[in-house]
């Protein structure tokens, strides 16, 4: 340390030396600004790489000569001007490949040019040493001249990556602090390490015209260095403000974005936009300088994913104590020149609800909140995994509302959502809390009944059921009395497995409706039995029509006012090649559920009308019609049809419908029967008396023939309820103009009764049994005959 303490302060001249320190940190800060605008440009880079290496050439340069031009060893030197020169064209080439090299990727390249740019330093300083040449022998003291070579390397170095890393104003200063440092200990460690031996008769040299050339050789080099200077002030200043401009861009951006956004860098937060401040509840300043795990709950950790780019989920802790679940989005991103990481982060909360309740949709009824076909089809899976383990039985019970259909159709489909809902209410109050209540769909429920004491358990439950839905309800101002019907199947005797139970358990509620609703029936075997039979009559009932095993028979009318037959009414018979004669009573409500009535309906038409046009007039054939072929689109044109083919004029074809034909869409209804009245075909009331509203039918639509029901017949002579009833119909239907016609008369007592009421016409075994065509139109010809 004394011979650097004597070498600065005794053999060099103080003016200049404090010369070429500002004329070193004048370079070194041109350097690192220029750096810094070669290390943004994309395009031209090597354009700023060349004025990089040129102001930090010649900036070292410049030092080391003035500093020389300073130093007084006391004996005449001078420099070579061949050396002098290389050694600044070594330093600007050196710096321009290190500078390159640093510039082309992050790691152990800004490590390598920083090297390389301090070894072009340190090659310039000990090059322009090897021309300077005085009377006297140089040695070198070789710890400073080791530590002067050192630090020339290492301080450039450290300069270098600390420019390229922290690429702001601060940390630039501190750059070419390390390199104004690195050159000065360059240079002056290694003048300390200078030993000049003076050598007695030596050649003298013209120092003077040295030090004049190598004045004005600094000179213009520091006058380029200067302009450099300047020219690098002024981009600073410009890129400083298009930095600023970009910054504050870059954050409207941010700000405006409806998503959080965190800028980090290393795993530190070094920025936050106002979306993620709201939805944290915390301002920016919070934010800054924190590690991404400051966001997350106690205990827990990063997903791995975050790790380079990619997708996770995690979640933060707002201010408030709220965890909120998130989606973080990560993209790599070039900011100021450094590699950082930009967050996307996802609000999750209203993504989970809304999955949560796509989950319970897709078990659960909307209307009613219980589970439906899907979800009750897995409690019945739990129940059935754990009752088997352990060999206790449960129940499953089918319920389904009587007089549903009527309400919902009358009173309107949000009536009937309602009723539903107060339904589904008063099921769960009659279940216990292990139970579980379904709506499989409609005015379908089933209830899982997990109590192991069976069949008990099940009997009481279905009875409150039963009582509980038979009681009014009182919806949208209106009085509802409906009902319930429960069949019920008993884990593992009915079935072990989710079909056969369910399947159990619907034929024991088809059972209980059957019997008269209201009631609950358990399943048994019988039950089964039955259905495969029905089943089997349904397949056969199908192929029935194609294989001509459907007849008809006629049953005739007569007129009491000249005791003639009048016509026939057509009755359908399926004669089964294996069962015999099925009666209608069975296959008939088979066929309506089935939807075969309409072409079995349509197929009696026209076999009716065919046989009746061979009869003569004005013999009449009647025809019944169920109410799926009054609702049927087609019927109008089945009936035109039908006359048409068989040359039938229509006035001799009475349709015979039933009230409950009636009873639903009753505007489409007697539109339909206008239509067909059109025709000329006559509408008789089938089974009058035993409908709901039979007075305002006949007075919305003006009926050729009301039929008065066989039960009100049976016992004309006993009760005198029926006599009244049947009295006061006939009456009605003169009064109204339509003819009146009494079906079942099988006495000559109901015969004479009814004829003294003024009846029109009657029907029944007394008359005569329904027959075969030929012997219907034997009987036709006989009566007319006579």
């Amino acid at each position: 340390m004394q011979r650097f303490y004597t070498c600065l302060a005794e053999q060099h001249d103080p003016a200049l030396l404090a010369l070429a320190v500002v004329i070193c940190a004048v370079g070194a800060h041109t350097s690192f600004v220029l750096l810094r605008a070669a290390q943004t440009a994309a395009a031209r880079r090597w354009r700023w790489v060349a004025l990089t290496a040129l102001a930090t050439g010649t900036g070292a340069w410049s030092t080391h000569f003035v500093a020389m031009l300073a130093f007084a060893p006391g004996l005449p030197a001078d420099h070579g001007a061949g050396l002098t020169l290389a050694s600044l064209a070594l330093v600007v080439l050196v710096c321009g490949f290190a500078f390159q090299l640093a510039l082309s990727g992050r790691g152990w390249r800004e490590w390598a040019g920083g090297v390389l740019a301090g070894l072009g330093i340190t090659a310039m300083h000990y090059a322009g040493m090897a021309g300077y040449h005085l009377v006297g022998v140089l040695l070198w003291e070789k710890r400073l001249l080791t530590l002067s070579i050192a630090l020339g390397i290492l301080l450039p170095m450290l300069a270098v990556w600390l420019a390229l890393r922290q690429p702001r104003p601060l940390p630039r200063l501190l750059a070419a602090a390390l390199l104004l440092l690195g050159i000065c200990a360059l240079h002056f460690l290694g003048m300390a390490a200078l030993i000049i031996l003076p050598e007695p008769g030596g050649a003298p040299l013209a120092a003077a015209a040295s030090a004049d050339w190598l004045a004005a050789a600094v000179a213009a080099a520091s006058g380029i260095l200067l302009l450099l200077s300047l020219a690098a002030a002024a981009l600073s200043r410009r890129a400083h403000r298009r930095e600023r401009q970009a910054e504050q861009k870059l954050r409207s951006l941010a700000d405006a974005a409806v998503e959080g956004l965190l800028l980090c860098e290393e795993g530190r937060i070094t920025g936050s936009n106002r979306s993620l401040q709201g939805l944290l509840g915390r301002a920016d300043e919070w934010f800054t300088g924190q590690r991404l795990e400051a966001l997350l709950p106690p205990g827990q950790t990063l997903p791995a994913a975050l790790a380079a780019e990619g997708r996770a989920e995690a979640e933060f802790l707002a201010a408030s104590g709220e965890i909120i679940p998130v989606e973080l989005v990560t993209r790599p991103l070039l900011h100021h020149a450094r590699s950082q990481q930009a967050v996307a982060v996802r609000d999750l909360r209203d993504r989970r609800r809304a999955e949560a309740r796509i989950r319970f949709l897709a078990q659960h009824d909307p209307l009613t909140g219980l589970h439906n076909r899907a979800g009750f089809g897995l409690e019945l899976e739990r129940a059935l995994a754990l009752h088997g383990r352990s060999g206790q039985g449960f129940a499953l019970l089918a319920l389904d509302l009587d007089r549903f259909k009527w309400t919902n159709d009358t009173m309107g489909h949000q009536v009937g959502d309602a009723l539903l809902v107060k339904v589904a209410a008063r099921l769960r109050a009659a279940v216990h809390a292990t139970d579980v209540v379904g709506r499989p769909g409609g005015d379908e429920f089933a209830v899982l009944q997990l109590d192991t004491s069976q069949p008990e358990a099940a009997t009481a439950l279905a009875q409150r059921c039963i009582e509980l839905l038979s009681r009014p309800f009182i919806v949208q101002g209106q009085v509802l009395n409906i009902g319930a019907s429960v069949g019920i199947a008993l884990y593992p005797q009915d079935g072990t497995d989710i079909a056969t139970l369910a399947r159990n358990a619907d034929l024991a509620l088809y059972r209980a409706k059957s019997e008269g609703r209201g009631t609950h029936r358990f399943f048994e075997a019988e039950m089964d039995t039955r259905m495969q039979r029905r089943r089997m009559l349904e397949v056969e009932l199908r192929s029935a029509l194609a294989l001509r095993q459907f007849h008809l028979e006629y049953q005739p009318l007569l007129g009491l006012d000249g005791d003639t037959v009048t016509g026939f009414e057509a009755l359908i018979r399926w004669a089964h090649p294996e069962r015999g004669l099925i009666s209608p009573a069975e296959f008939i409500p088979l066929a309506e559920e089935t939807g075969l009535i309409i072409p079995i309906g349509e197929w009696v038409l026209r076999e009716a009308c065919r046989e009746a046009a061979g009869w003569q007039e004005p013999a009449t054939i009647a025809v019944n019609l169920s109410p799926l072929q009054v609702h049927s689109p087609g019927i109008v044109e089945a009936v035109r049809g039908a006359c048409a083919a068989a040359g039938l004029d229509p006035h001799r074809l009475e349709l015979e419908v039933t009230e409950t034909a009636l009873l639903t869409d009753t505007d489409h209804s007697f539109g339909t029967l206008r239509a067909l009245k059109a025709l000329g075909v006559r509408i008789s009331m089938d089974d009058f008396g035993t409908g709901y509203s039979s007075l305002s039918h006949l007075r919305r639509f003006p009926f050729d023939k009301i039929k008065i029901d066989r039960s009100f017949v049976a016992d004309l002579g006993e009760n005198a309820d029926s006599a009244a009833i049947v009295g006061a119909v006939i009456v009605l239907g003169k009064s109204l103009g339509m003819l009146t016609t009494v079906e079942g008369v099988e006495t000559a007592g109901q015969l004479a009764h009814v004829r003294a009421r003024g009846c029109d016409q009657v029907q029944g075994f007394l008359v005569g049994r329904p027959m075969a065509a030929d012997a219907a139109r034997t009987l036709l010809a006989r009566r007319q005959a006579a």
